[in-house]
């Protein structure tokens, strides 16, 4: 005897199925985790990064052609990426967001600075004072995830406080599987700006 499976219920089970696997996802990316907010010394770090100008949803390619540049053309394995972004979505249009994208790299690991500077941003960014939002990292859901808990909580932070308001950098921590939201309020916006004016 042979049993048909109606198609209303294959349809029910199969969103069911995809619910069930998108609520899981949503689990595991840190949808029930709170951001930590601390204050703390950061750096100094090597940045390696190239300028972009466009949306920030759209930087991941950019992230990684600077990471695999780095290794496969100068043999410089790194296991953090960055981000510095320096408009508020919600006052510049889409097309005119600046930011600056790259690698964070070990100073024992530039062997042919002067090559590199021919070909991207090179700066050393500052020992500073910085408030940190961290959470963890499982994949690029957390990156939209972090972004919609962490900055309205670091923005309350650093209002509450008076601290001065600085573009703010994320970064991409894999071997401690974490992102940080950094404000380096004790950095000069100047400082910043040059960043920018060195990218390629």
């Amino acid at each position: 005897m042979k049993v048909k499976i109606k198609p209303l219920g294959l349809l029910v089970g199969l969103i069911v199925a995809v619910a069930l696997y998108f609520i899981m996802e949503l689990i595991q990316n840190g949808i029930f985790s709170s951001p930590v907010i601390t204050e703390k010394e950061i750096g100094p770090y090597t940045l390696v990064y190239t300028s972009y100008i466009g949306e920030y949803k759209n930087v991941g390619p950019v992230m990684d052609k600077v990471y695999y540049d780095l290794k496969n053309k100068y043999g410089i394995a790194t296991t953090k990426g960055f981000g510095i972004y320096y408009d508020d979505p919600k006052k510049v249009s889409n097309d005119k967001l600046r930011s600056i994208i790259g690698c964070i790299v070990e100073s024992k690991s530039i062997n042919e600075i002067g090559e590199l500077r021919s070909r991207f941003g090179v700066y050393e960014y500052p020992k500073s004072k910085s408030v940190v939002a961290e959470f963890p990292y499982k994949g690029k859901m957390s990156v939209i995830i972090g972004i919609l808990k962490c900055y309205p909580k670091l923005s309350a932070y650093i209002d509450s406080r008076n601290y001065a308001s600085v573009p703010v950098m994320e970064l991409y921590d894999q071997p401690n599987k974490k992102i940080e939201y950094i404000s380096s309020y004790t950095i000069d916006v100047r400082t910043f700006l040059e960043m920018l004016d060195t990218a390629k």
